[in-house]
């Protein structure tokens, strides 16, 4: 049997806006394909190897966690393209992935949704299954290999274990990736940092509507984040679904904090003292 998978980082592929204060629309990015031999879905709380639908104890190696299965309803006989089975694959994964992880920061870490479907061969079978997985991101995009369940995980304090950092500016830069916290950045999603922006069914809000709600909320959550609301050199940027995003289920802002130069070591607490070396 053989499936597709859509992977969905709410953090990669990003694009800019105005120095100081800003936030910009972003695409998601399109879909790969994998392989498998078994015809049972794993279930929830079960995890697999992204390369095969085959459930495997979380103790033992693996890179995806099912947090949710379901079934596509309502779809046309034949094979939809890819932004249909997207649009109704993954906003059911969006919905899960908070109450599944145990925060609402979900969207401003390295945990991200990876959405499977079947492929145009298990469609023509009469399949319409839908699984939702998390997995934990290497700054590059690739799932990483880990051992344990990410069931609840970020109800504690493990939110700086996943955090996103980014290398390049969130404000400013047309392509903003990923990177190291412990190395080189320049900025550093915030908790308390996700700024919900309407519902995935409701027309996608403009650029300016959905500024103007994450604004206050992540200038906020960035000075909370900093301890200060008077460095000049440290200031809150945020990111937000573009259309594309908006109607696959990415509802919301991520907040960051961005600082002028690339530093090392964490914003967070640096109240008046220097820019970490």
């Amino acid at each position: 049997m053989r499936l597709a998978v859509a992977i969905i980082l709410s953090a990669v592929g990003l694009s800019a806006c105005a120095i100081q204060v800003g936030g910009q629309a972003v695409p998601g990015p399109m879909p790969s394909t994998a392989a498998a031999d078994t015809p049972t879905l794993p279930k929830v709380g079960q995890c697999m190897n992204s390369s095969e639908l085959k459930a495997i104890d979380c103790a033992a190696s693996h890179d995806a966690e099912v947090m949710a299965v379901g079934e596509m309803s309502g779809m046309p006989s034949a094979y939809p393209d890819t932004q249909a089975l997207r649009k109704a694959a993954l906003p059911p994964c969006y919905a899960a992935i908070n109450d599944y992880l145990g925060s609402q920061d979900a969207g401003a870490t390295r945990l991200q949704v990876w959405a499977f479907w079947p492929n145009e061969a298990s469609w023509k079978k009469g399949e319409r299954w839908r699984l939702c997985t998390v997995v934990e991101l290497a700054p590059e995009g690739k799932a990483l290999a880990r051992k344990g369940s990410l069931k609840g995980v970020l109800k504690g304090s493990s939110f700086n274990t996943y955090q996103i950092c980014l290398a390049g500016s969130p404000s400013k830069d047309s392509d903003v990736k990923p990177t190291a916290c412990n190395g080189p950045h320049m900025a550093e999603a915030v908790p308390a940092g996700i700024v919900p922006l309407g519902k995935y069914n409701d027309p996608t809000p403009s650029k300016d509507q959905m500024s103007a709600i994450a604004k206050d909320k992540c200038t906020k959550a960035v000075h909370d984040y900093v301890g200060s609301d008077k460095r000049t050199d440290v200031f809150p940027a945020w990111r937000m679904p573009g259309s594309q995003g908006w109607s696959e289920g990415w509802t919301y802002a991520i907040c960051y904090a961005e600082a002028t130069k690339t530093f090392n070591g964490t914003l967070l607490g640096l109240r008046d003292n220097p820019l970490p070396n």
